[in-house]
């Protein structure tokens, strides 16, 4: 018993030690090359413009946090939806092209550390892409600090970062991301060209934003329901009022390991047919 005990705990080392290193390699292409750094930069000027927005905005309406004018808006719909495809379009469609996806699948790595190593990978550079945004509150600190102290007076119209809009704006943005990122994937390994593989994906998206807006368009219908359970917009606007609902996380974790799972099943048909 003690035999296989040690067995399983050396086989379960070695199995994350592939893992880890599939990963690392997935990782360090987006940090070693200009294509990573040109993603951030994008993101993090997104973020201001976004930022700025919703500033103004606020100073002409009341009612609603900083996020929820930072989310709730048209500029950041379209850079939220093609984020994904240029994350995830190079993940197996680069392989293909480049013919390296033969020699790693003839590795002794199993299907399951391929494709969870470099869903992992991009899943960690999306999440980067949004640290800046935790900077916003302390910034907003310090300027209001600095100002009551130079001056003694602290500043008109100053923002209050509420820490539940702010947590449950940064929570549904990873949690929605987890599933657009395996559907990029996913998409990546239906074909060896990164073009078709971004523009499906983005196709993929686009649908799935619109489904949850069927109700405006259509107005209220006994399934209706089911489309709100969907609507990603109705979810960011509840969440950046610091309403955290446990659904969404049920169904975006459902359908990222639905996507896993099916990109295996492809990945693995490869690895037998050849």
């Amino acid at each position: 018993m003690a035999d296989e005990t040690k067995n399983t705990i050396t086989r379960t080392r070695s199995w994350l030690y592939t893992l880890r290193t599939i990963f690392a390699r997935e990782f360090k292409s987006f940090l070693c090359t200009p294509f990573g750094w040109v993603i951030l930069a994008c993101a993090i000027a997104m973020q201001g413009f976004w930022l700025q927005a919703a500033l103004q905005t606020m100073s002409k309406a009341t009612g609603e946090s900083v996020m929820f004018y930072m989310l709730d808006n048209v500029n950041f719909w379209f850079f939220f939806i093609f984020i994904f495809p240029l994350i995830t379009m190079r993940s197996l469609a680069e392989e293909e092209s480049h013919g390296t996806l033969e020699g790693l699948l003839t590795a002794p790595v199993t299907t399951t550390q391929i494709v969870l190593g470099k869903y992992l990978a991009a899943l960690l550079f999306y999440v980067i892409l949004w640290l800046p945004m935790l900077l916003y509150p302390a910034m907003s600190d310090l300027a209001n600090l600095y100002t009551n102290i130079r001056y003694g007076v602290m500043p008109e119209g100053r923002i209050n970062y509420t820490p539940a809009d702010w947590f449950g704006s940064i929570s549904i943005l990873f949690i929605s991301g987890t599933f657009f990122i395996s559907l990029g994937i996913f998409c990546s390994s239906l074909t060896r060209s990164q073009i078709i593989a971004g523009i499906v994906c983005t196709c993929a998206i686009i649908i799935y934003y619109f489904m949850g807006r069927v109700p405006e368009l259509w107005g209220e219908f006994p399934a209706a329901p089911a489309f709100h359970y969907m609507s990603i917009s109705e979810q960011i606007r509840a969440f950046s009022r610091g309403l955290i609902d446990t659904r969404p996380v049920v169904l975006y974790l459902t359908l990222s390991m639905l996507m896993l799972g099916l990109t295996k099943r492809i990945v693995d048909y490869r690895r037998w047919h050849r």
